[in-house]
């Protein structure tokens, strides 16, 4: 019988290290999937690859990487990190043999890029038609070399079917959480951002910041262990009596303390909490909008559908058609 540990789902990612790396661009995505695997049911492996070794980075250190390898996994990610400085010199035989490589991008089940990294994509045909962006000083750049691309300006992160796309340095710390809750789910998500103490991060699924990774950005454990309890279990009729239990305190002072670190009330925490659940089971056009209200904590669809006003413009029939027709 398999233990638990080597049960556990395992995706496999290269990380293709060229020099003159940009360490915040891999430093950032890289501990975002380490966290993962610790939090989460799902082991992200990281794989150290590169065209020459060791490579110089922005810091001055050298890194050791193993060399371009020839077979790949099926359901491994690839995963390109940007390089410091504002040019990338693609006649140079380190670059070549990088774009050489990258031909094969289609083997990978995800394709994730960092920064300039894009621009490595612009020269292999992946990124032909494709939404994408990359960091606001090369958008030019990649506009140039790939005349179809549809570039999106002014975008944290931009995901194209199996291709992934960021602005660079942080805003990789926005997309790999934003995949992380795509494959390990929001919990997860939200448990990783909260241990390296990142601020509320922005998806691309919401104009609105995700409730599950905003509203952490503060150091009161009494209010994180509440706010922990909310995430865990959304759809449940919590009492702030029984909540401030988990706060060792008076139901009247964690009130208090839950609005003066988040800005917001329990009561309209999880009711964030449970609309943005319920549009994600409205994207998966699964449930009728009476099964989702009951789903996410309201037994009369009527409430459900007053609350949900207050902070959609559209009713929730709606949005369920236009998930389905994206």
């Amino acid at each position: 019988m398999l233990s638990n540990e080597t049960s556990r789902l395992q995706i496999e990612i290269y990380v293709l290290l060229l020099p003159e790396l940009l360490m915040l661009d891999i430093a950032g995505p890289g501990e975002v999937f380490n966290f993962a695997s610790r939090y989460g049911e799902v082991e992200y492996k990281l794989h150290f690859i590169g065209p020459v070794s060791p490579i110089s980075t922005s810091l001055g250190l050298s890194v050791n990487v193993s060399p371009l390898p020839n077979d790949i996994k099926k359901g491994s990610w690839l995963l390109l990190p940007g390089l410091e400085g504002v040019d990338i010199d693609f006649n140079s035989e380190t670059i070549k043999a990088a774009v050489t490589w990258l031909e094969q991008y289609p083997r990978f089940s995800k394709v994730i890029s960092v920064c300039a990294g894009t621009l490595l994509l612009s020269k292999c045909d992946a990124l032909a038609n494709r939404q994408c962006t990359t960091h606001h000083s090369h958008l030019e750049d990649l506009a140039r070399l790939v005349p179809t691309a549809k570039v999106q300006r002014d975008r944290l992160f931009v995901q194209d079917g199996a291709i992934y796309t960021s602005a660079g340095v942080t805003a990789g710390i926005d997309l790999a959480l934003y995949i992380v809750e795509q494959i390990s789910g929001v919990e997860c998500a939200a448990k990783v951002a909260r241990n390296l103490v990142l601020f509320s991060r922005r998806t691309i699924q919401e104009p609105a910041q995700s409730p599950w990774l905003t509203y952490r950005n503060h150091l009161h454990q009494g209010v994180h262990n509440v706010q922990d309890k909310l995430q865990s279990d959304p759809s449940r009729d919590w009492r702030l009596e029984e909540l401030a239990e988990f706060a060792y305190c008076s139901p009247r002072h964690l009130a208090r303390i839950f609005k003066a670190n988040t800005n917001i009330s329990c009561k309209g925490y999880l009711q964030q909490l449970r609309m943005s659940l319920a549009r994600q089971l409205l994207s998966e056009n699964l449930m009728s909008v009476e099964q989702i209200a009951i789903k996410v904590g309201y037994n009369d669809v009527r409430q459900f559908r007053r609350i949900w006003g207050q902070y959609n413009d559209a009713p929730p029939a709606s949005f369920k058609k236009a998930s389905v027709s994206v």
